[in-house]
């Protein structure tokens, strides 16, 4: 299961980021997404961590590289949601 969502959250940020690079409008869609699957991995994670080591780097993984990637996309698509369609 982990490596199925693993997939989706790249499949989705590799999307967002060449459509974003493309000024494709649909990489607002596919930035929600990324956001999304980020948010439920770090949920996941540090809720199914075991007590101890396990834990504490769940927990850094969400404060360090989940929550913040999520951020960003979360940002990069409401920036491209006002934008008039090409």
């Amino acid at each position: 299961m982990w490596i199925g969502l693993d997939a989706a959250e790249a499949v989705a940020l590799i999307t967002t980021g060449l459509l974003s690079v493309r000024g494709h409008r649909l990489h607002t869609l596919t930035a929600t997404v990324a956001a999304t699957l980020l948010v439920v991995d770090a949920w996941f994670d540090t809720m199914t961590a075991a007590p101890g080591a396990d834990q504490v780097s769940a927990a850094a993984m969400a404060l360090g590289a989940e929550l913040p990637l999520a951020a960003v996309c979360a940002v990069l698509a409401a920036r491209g949601h006002g934008r008039p369609a090409d």
